[in-house]
């Protein structure tokens, strides 16, 4: 008997499936991938259970006949390439013909599509093991499919799908991808028959982003835009005084395609170099469109990155058009190039400050020292609290000089006040607060209310994606909040990506606890008098860890006495 066979169709499309199909998410994303290359101009998904009961998705593009339709399930078959020179130059979203036949072989599928005025619809069904029974439909415009029970035949792969909540967050964050790259298309999305998204035809790109993230985060971004040889750069990145904590809010778009590519995420963070901190990160919504022929889109299974024929072109494009961007703002940078070791860290959302102690000569440092120590009338006092630049302040002690990051200790001494939960006192706020949040935010800030107020922050649904906040725990202002939930979903999002349940377990009670010491810890700006400096010291030599952050980054540096005489080549 020979060892080497060919493997059933069933198999190969299961096998294709697992490239391509890895969550309902990707069957979103090919659904609506057909949606657009049809050429409809509204889109309405509804899905159940997060997907795993249900994705359906309509729209009122071309169409199919019956002919196409019954064949658009089998492997290979495609209307959007003919021959090899297609290959490379390729336009549409689709091209593989691997998409349904794939979906079809790990769910059951229902396909009702009629073109023009056809007197009549064709409906198919592929159940178990794809049988597929055909049948005439009422007559629509466009095509609808629904995707029910995916990996109702492969429980090993079932298994590994994430929560309902998590499985929500990816395709609520698929379909606002596609309607961000495709304005002139009406998108909708309801879940579990809640409406989650609704937005209607968009003039421009500046004007979807507004239907979709609100007035308030436009704001927060600057527009950019370059031209290079046969290729344009355009889309908004976010000013510096806004950077994140996290890599959240970062799409690149190739020709309208959503993906990650090392090249073009270089380049947007170089632009920003000296502008932010290392340990922050900009957001940004940037497309590039390209000639077809200078991009491979047909290197990875799910599409999500390409190679450029001439990344360094790409590179200089894209840093000069987000360099430009921000170019009004660079009076904030940094020059990092000179005495680098006193580039002071800071934290949160607070607005970046200019440090004389960083963009002076050394000369002036040293002035700007003296005039601070060793002014006529200096006390004892002084002496053993001073300031260093703008986060740090020294303290004389018998073993030597201890060095503290005013940012960081707070952090300790109210991560540790927060995760205890017994301390914290609630304050109503005379005047609820109604704060806008990207859909996938808000749903998740929604799902965890009873968390939250736990917490202290006691939050609820207003209407849309806004929720009103009526109290906050007496240790935060609410001059930040969107802010701090923004972090705070981002948090709960991180841990169940990696599997944590959304119960109250100790690993997301800590990440949610360091945000919010991370957003009410004093900042590197504020100057504490020497009482609060002597509280925040003794407040942290409480703490179980006084010599961390939350974040791992140390409180307190000593430099001892022996350490300095060294320095001093006096041992």
């Amino acid at each position: 008997m020979p060892k080497i066979s060919i493997l059933p169709d069933i198999l190969i499309n299961k096998i294709a499936a697992g490239e391509v199909i890895e969550r309902p998410a990707s069957v979103l994303r090919e659904l609506l991938d057909n949606s657009i290359d049809a050429g409809a101009t509204k889109i309405d998904i509804e899905i159940l259970h997060g997907g795993k009961k249900l994705i359906k998705v309509s729209d009122n593009g071309c169409g199919m006949d019956q002919g196409d339709a019954a064949l658009c399930f089998e492997r290979h078959a495609t209307s959007k390439i003919k021959s090899e020179e297609d290959l490379f130059d390729i336009s549409t979203l689709g091209f593989r013909g691997e998409a349904l036949p794939a979906i079809a072989s790990v769910s059951k599928v229902t396909l009702i599509t009629s073109i023009g005025d056809s007197a009549s619809g064709i409906k198919i069904d592929l159940g178990v093991n794809q049988k597929k029974e055909i049948s005439d439909a009422p007559p629509l415009q466009g095509t609808t499919i629904e995707v029910r029970d995916i990996f109702y035949n492969t429980p090993a792969r079932r298994k590994f799908l994430k929560s309902t909540t998590t499985e929500l967050a990816h395709i609520i964050e698929m379909a606002v991808q596609k309607a961000f790259a495709y304005p002139d298309i009406s998108f909708s999305l309801t879940h579990n028959s809640s409406e989650i998204l609704n937005v209607s035809s968009a003039s421009n790109l500046k004007e979807r982003f507004i239907q979709l993230y609100s007035n308030e985060a436009a704001a927060e971004f600057l527009e950019a835009e370059k031209e290079g040889r046969a290729l344009k750069v355009y889309g908004f990145v976010s000013a510096p005084d806004f950077a994140r904590t996290r890599r959240s809010h970062q799409h690149i778009f190739v020709n309208k395609r959503p993906v990650k590519n090392p090249t073009v995420n270089h380049a947007i963070y170089s632009a920003y170099d000296n502008l932010i901190p290392k340990d922050r990160h900009p957001a940004f919504f940037l497309f590039i469109d390209v000639d077809p022929q200078k991009v491979d889109v047909n290197v990875h299974p799910a599409k999500r990155e390409v190679r450029f024929e001439t990344p360094d072109e790409i590179h200089r494009t894209v840093e000069a058009a987000v360099h430009e961007a921000l170019t009004p703002h660079s009076s904030k940078s940094y020059h990092a190039d000179q005495h680098a070791d006193f580039r002071p860290q800071s934290y949160g959302d607070s607005p970046l400050t200019d440090n004389p102690f960083v963009s002076e000569s050394l000369p002036s440092i040293s002035h700007a020292f003296q005039t601070d120590f060793f002014t006529s009338g200096i006390t004892h006092e002084v002496r053993t609290f001073f300031h260093i630049g703008e986060s740090f302040f020294a303290k004389v002690t018998d073993n030597g000089l201890l060095i503290m990051d005013q940012h960081a200790a707070h952090e300790r001494v109210l991560y540790e006040k927060f995760l205890a939960n017994t301390s914290i006192e609630t304050a109503p706020l005379f005047l609820p607060l109604r704060i806008e949040l990207p859909v996938k935010e808000y749903h998740t800030i929604i799902k965890h209310k009873e968390f939250l107020h736990g917490l202290g922050l006691d939050v609820d649904a207003f209407g849309g994606n806004s929720v009103i906040v009526r109290a906050l725990p007496g240790e935060l202002s609410k001059a930040d909040m969107k802010g701090l939930l923004m972090d705070v979903a981002a948090g709960i999002l991180e841990e169940e990506t990696i599997g944590i349940k959304s119960d109250l377990t100790e690993s997301l009670l800590k990440n949610i606890a360091a945000r919010l010491a991370c957003h009410k810890s004093v900042r590197g700006s504020e100057q504490l008098t020497s009482e609060e400096l002597s509280k925040l010291m003794d407040d942290l030599g409480k703490t179980k860890d006084p010599g961390r952050c939350p974040h791992g980054r140390p409180t307190t540096i000593l430099l001892s006495l022996a350490e300095l005489q060294k320095m001093f080549k006096r041992k």
